[in-house]
């Protein structure tokens, strides 16, 4: 568990200085310097589509997102089933309770550090 805690908060102490953009002033306006790391998928700079961090962590969320959409409802299709065929058997339902609960926890997971990303990184809209 300690270690668990360890690399959610690596990556979380990790992500929070990607987000931080150049700024410039021009007279009393304050203007957003484009970089290159932070070019988002599709901007159009010299004649090339974006391909900095940004573009590159929008597609692993993307994926991600659909792999955790796809296994959780796997999960709980599974669970499901094998809730419905325990048969009264109190061991079988404590376990598919027990993993229900583990798959809620692992998608309300996922759902926070999603909400976290788009918090934390300028212009991320995956």
């Amino acid at each position: 568990m300690k270690k668990a805690v360890v690399a959610i908060m690596t990556l979380v102490l990790g992500l929070v200085g990607l987000g931080t953009p150049a700024l410039a002033t021009n007279g009393s306006e304050t203007m957003a310097v484009e970089t290159a790391i932070l070019k988002t998928c599709g901007d159009k700079a010299d004649g090339e589509n974006g391909e900095g961090v940004m573009c590159i962590l929008q597609t692993v969320v993307d994926v991600m997102t659909v792999g955790v959409g796809i296994l959780g409802v796997l999960g709980i299709t599974i669970v499901g089933i094998q809730y419905l065929t325990a048969g009264g058997n109190e061991e079988q339902t404590r376990k598919a309770k027990r993993r229900m609960v583990e798959i809620v926890i692992g998608l309300v997971a996922y759902v926070l550090i999603y909400s976290l990303l788009k918090f934390l990184l300028p212009g991320f809209n995956p």
